[in-house]
């Protein structure tokens, strides 16, 4: 592989651990900025986030063999089962209560595409450290762009040109 195939973002630390699901169609990581994200293999950013205030770096994720849980192991000694579906209920649902879900589930399926919707299904709350890292992430990223893309265009020589993120992103391959 020359150039990666998808590239997914969300953590502002380097990514210690990762898993895959049973199902092979979502991975769950783990990493220095002490979150935990699940993502969709079509999406490049986390269908959710783990936190928790006193979670220190995660360096071990695991998903349970019938894909309902998610083991963590963390910095501070401790193991954290977290559910894979956050908004899951556990445990026996009666008839009216799976209705109820099943109702919902429509709805955000059928409206998914309004905006409002869509945003209030993508909101994530995240530690305000975090929030700050990956701002200031997206300013780094986006002056060094324009800084490149300065380079690129008033270059005389011909010895800068320009790179698209994929091809940035190997560093090197193994054989």
């Amino acid at each position: 592989l020359d150039i990666p195939i998808k590239i997914y973002k969300g953590h502002t630390s380097a990514v210690l651990s990762l898993a895959w699901a049973p199902t092979g169609r979502e991975f769950v990581t783990g990493s220095y900025d002490k979150t935990v994200r699940i993502f969709s293999l079509k999406e490049g950013t986390a269908r959710e986030v783990y936190h928790t205030k006193r979670m220190q770096r995660v360096h071990t994720v695991q998903y349970t063999a019938d894909n309902k849980f998610i083991i963590t192991g963390s910095d501070d000694s401790n193991l954290r089962l977290w559910k894979a579906m956050a908004s899951e209920q556990l445990g026996q649902l009666n008839a009216r209560e799976e209705r109820s879900m099943n109702y919902r589930s429509a709805l955000v399926q059928r409206y998914k595409h309004l905006p409002e919707v869509k945003k209030i299904h993508r909101a994530r709350k995240v530690p305000r450290a975090i929030r700050n890292e990956t701002k200031q992430a997206i300013i780094q990223k986006e002056s060094a762009e324009k800084k490149q893309a300065n380079r690129v265009k008033y270059d005389r020589k011909g010895k800068y040109e320009f790179t698209p993120e994929r091809k940035k992103v190997v560093v090197k391959e193994v054989n």
